[in-house]
């Protein structure tokens, strides 16, 4: 489990919310507590395991800031930063930006990733990803990659959102076994693609804090066009329609939270960038990339809970449960196979409206433990 380091943020506090008709009057101060606003730093120390990095160390912190502390009503900042390194020798370092300016009415986000990993690649489709049901000759590799993606959002009415984005990735297949090379996605691409894209997006966002929300909507579509711009190697549209909603039930702290995501791909689109269902974020416990395809749906319902003290006060630990699955295909018509998921997970609340997870994801003949910031969705 997660072994705090010695930090210099405080870690006192939660978040003020417009919460008037969840919380009754007399109870408003123990409950929810007054955040400063103050700039926090938290380093954390864990160990972990994932499907495809096995054992693993995860090292990292997570910042957070209020840009206006004038403000009740602006969302923290935070930049949460992991690097980890696998018993089979595998880093991944991962850093999640998401910024809150004027009233929230500008968002600024970005992912910065890298992976140099051995993995594992089944082939394209349902059918492929069926067997064998664990890495083995056929289906191992090296990869080695890469994404930068910032994204940025004006409001222009109450919760409303237009963005744009654009989008750096590159993926290079090394110690490529037979069966891998001879398959037909990978012989029409080849072993190295640097893509480049350009996109749109409007959004709905009516939560109350978006990395840990309690209650609101969120409705986004977002398309983004690939192509030559920067160099890149291939032309291919992808668009992501994702619902999410929040209720609080009873109290701040016990939440019901579901989504519905679905991403499509069409044209020339490489086969390390076709989506694969099931990642630490959505149907947590198949291994990452085992299936895969031009189009994914995914379902999933999440209980949550944060416990409270003898006084009212909100704990800082608390427990999550969820049930879903998912289906994948070519295109929405040729969707084919469903994959279950279910699982639990621990908490613990860093900063304030910030936690830290380890997530066991359950599937079909799969399983995995998961450790990140913020919750999954």
């Amino acid at each position: 489990m997660a072994a705090l380091l010695p930090g210099t943020g405080s870690l006192a506090g939660q978040e003020v919310l417009p919460v008037d008709s969840l919380i009754p009057r007399a109870r408003k101060d123990s409950i929810v507590p007054v955040d400063d606003g103050h700039f926090r730093w938290t380093p954390l120390l864990a160990p972990g395991y994932t499907p495809e990095m096995e054992f693993l160390i995860a090292g990292g912190f997570l910042f957070s800031t209020k840009f206006d502390r004038n403000d009740p009503a602006l969302q923290r900042s935070t930049l949460s930063s992991t690097i980890s390194y696998s018993t089979i020798g595998a880093v991944n370092i991962s850093n999640n930006l998401n910024t809150f300016f004027m009233g929230n009415r500008l968002r600024i986000n970005a992912n910065f990733s890298y992976k140099n990993m051995e993995d594992s690649y089944w082939g394209v489709g349902y059918e492929a990803g069926l067997e064998p049901t664990a890495p083995d000759s056929t289906t191992k590799y090296t990869r080695t990659w890469w994404q930068v993606n910032p994204r940025v959002y004006w409001g222009i009415k109450p919760n409303l959102y237009l963005g744009a984005s654009f989008d750096l990735n590159r993926t290079i297949a090394n110690d490529v076994n037979p069966v891998m090379a001879a398959d037909p996605a990978y012989l029409r691409y080849g072993r190295d693609n640097f893509n480049s894209g350009l996109g749109l997006a409007i959004q709905y966002d009516s939560r109350d804090v978006a990395v840990n929300a309690w209650r609101g909507l969120y409705l986004s579509f977002s398309a983004t066009f690939y192509g030559p711009y920067l160099g890149g190697d291939n032309s291919y549209q992808v668009s992501v329609l994702d619902y999410r909603q929040y209720r609080t039930l009873g109290r701040p702290g016990r939440t019901l939270a579901w989504e519905v995501k679905s991403r499509m791909a069409t044209g020339n689109v490489p086969w390390g960038e076709l989506w694969p269902l099931g990642t630490g974020y959505d149907l947590r416990g198949y291994r990452e990339g085992r299936f895969r395809d031009e189009t994914t749906l995914l379902g999933l319902v999440e209980f949550r809970q944060m416990f409270t003290r003898s006084n009212g006060r909100l704990s800082r630990f608390g427990f999550v449960t969820w049930l879903g699955g998912g289906t994948l295909g070519p295109s929405w018509t040729s969707l084919e196979g469903f994959l279950p998921n279910a699982g639990v997970g621990g908490r613990f609340e860093l900063q304030p409206r910030s936690n830290v997870r380890v997530d066991v994801g359950f599937g079909r003949k799969s399983n995995g433990v998961y450790f990140n910031f913020t919750e999954a969705f």
